[in-house]
């Protein structure tokens, strides 16, 4: 009989044992603090004492002296640790889920598949694929070994907490790394739970430090450290390029995973039903908090009218709200900062003459919280700031198309490349248009995504790759050992 998983707690309230330092919570130096929101309330549920320089400098010590005996453990247990790790998780969801809801701002119904299971499912995932990473090639007289990277650097956002530290930690883990996270500054209580788990389950100490605090400083000192082999950054591309930057200030090689403003291009008109529901359904999940969001819908200009119609349907529909009501079918976005930014956008389009706004959600019985209502505009016009700019939030953009060479311009036709989603039962049609779309992924009509497949984009939308076997292979750097 498997024994009981024993649990973890999320912390609340002010923190000032915000390091995780040596399987530990330890008092951060920092003079100031983070406060945490509950998004719907706009209530400060936690208040996170910031770290300093000298923090990060510890961190990083101890992940310096862990790291080279943890590269010694046969894989096969460090892949135990992962394992037992999301145990324990698991037995946690209803506390993680919890704190997620009012981090994020994700509705209760789906918080704990699209925040606790998606995150547990990647750390899995690559647990599942690990063993082929390691294999070796022969190559002449010259044998192919993958080792290590060293100690990683990794920073992370707000929109999905667990998710994107599972992305990092895990196979840094497995590879035989170790790392010194650096949270969100508005959403990092679930890592300190992660840190626990990943202790209970046999994690030495110093392979696994949290250090947290607001971006800017402590993120570029992090990525610009003198003891990161390798910098994981996932956020915005001005942050990316600010992270990039300090990375190689030290040579340090390092992977972004940027913004993205994605296309579903509709190709057959007996598709046009479900593409136009399943993209609006895409936009709002998380509150349209998503880097990958289908955010423009690419559409025959024949149908544009029949599309407006369903996507009126479709927002009207929408309850705006507590994201723990059962009635609510979207909620806040995670942090004032990006309610605010979104709602910028929202009255640059409304004045905006290339922009025609189709439909926007009602409001009606919000008093509080950074609540955005879910909005469609139709552009006419591809250089237009609406459709140009990630907003990451719940607004999606429709582009009529009269050719199908101008439905892959107005695909391309942004700095961004990370996803697309092209709406056709035709195989060789998919295959053709998918060549030519400038992106990291491309999804063929209604179908799932493979949780083994490589992530990442192109263009502004970043490099590297993460997720499954391509995932763990950014943490090992391959040698070849010649013998004659």
């Amino acid at each position: 009989m498997t024994p009981t998983a024993p649990t973890v707690s999320v912390p609340r309230g002010q923190i000032d044992d915000s390091l995780w330092i040596d399987n530990q919570r330890l008092r951060a130096s920092g003079e100031t603090f983070v406060d945490v929101d509950d998004s719907a309330s706009e209530q400060v549920i936690a208040s996170v004492r910031s770290a300093t320089r000298d923090d990060v400098d510890r961190a990083f010590a101890a992940a310096r002296s862990a790291q080279s005996s943890w590269a010694q453990v046969p894989v096969e247990e460090r892949i135990r640790v992962v394992r037992e790790a999301v145990r324990i998780l698991e037995a946690s969801s209803a506390a993680l889920a919890d704190v997620l809801v009012s981090e994020v701002g994700t509705l209760a119904s789906s918080v704990d598949k699209v925040q606790v299971g998606f995150g547990l499912t990647a750390i899995t995932v690559t647990a599942d694929n690990a063993l082929h990473a390691f294999e070796t090639q022969q190559l002449a007289n010259s044998t192919v070994v993958k080792q290590p990277a060293g100690v990683v650097a990794a920073i992370t956002p707000w929109n999905y907490p667990i998710f994107q530290v599972a992305l990092k930690l895990a196979p840094a883990i497995i590879a035989g790394c170790s790392v010194v996270l650096k949270p969100p500054g508005v959403a990092p209580l679930t890592a300190f739970a992660m840190a626990e788990a990943f202790a209970l389950a046999g994690l030495p100490a110093g392979v696994f430090n949290i250090v947290c605090g607001a971006g800017g400083e402590i993120g570029n000192y992090l990525a610009g450290h003198p003891e990161a082999d390798f910098v994981s950054f996932t956020g915005s591309v001005s942050a990316g390029r600010a992270v990039a930057t300090a990375a190689a200030s030290q040579g340090t090689r390092n992977a972004m995973e940027l913004g993205g403003k994605s296309a579903a291009i509709v190709w057959d008109d007996h598709l046009l039903e479900d593409a136009v529901r399943a993209t609006f359904s895409n936009v709002i999940s998380n509150t349209g908090q998503t880097c990958a969001a289908l955010t423009r819908l690419v559409v025959p200009a024949h149908l544009l009218g029949a599309t407006e119609g369903i996507l009126t349907e479709l927002v009207a529909s929408q309850v705006v709200g507590d994201p723990r009501a059962a009635r609510s079918t979207i909620g806040p976005m995670s942090n004032r900062g990006q309610r605010d930014t979104v709602e910028a956008f929202l009255r640059d389009a409304a004045t905006d003459p290339r922009v025609r706004l189709v439909a926007q959600a009602s409001m009606d019985g919000v008093h509080a919280g950074w609540f955005v209502p879910p909005t469609v505009f139709t552009a006419t016009d591809h250089t237009s700031p609406i459709v140009q700019e990630e907003i990451f939030g719940p607004v999606l953009t429709v582009q009529p198309y009269s050719t199908h060479d101008e439905a892959v311009f107005l695909a391309n036709a942004t700095r961004f490349g990370l996803v697309s989603r092209v709406w056709t039962d035709d195989s060789e049609v998919f295959a053709r248009v998918a060549a030519q779309l400038q992106v990291g992924g491309v999804i063929q009509s209604g179908r799932p995504t493979a949780t083994e497949a490589p992530f990442g984009g192109v263009k502004d939308s970043g490099y590297g790759r993460e997720r499954g076997l391509y995932g763990l292979e950014e943490y090992l750097v391959p040698k070849s050992i010649q013998a004659y």
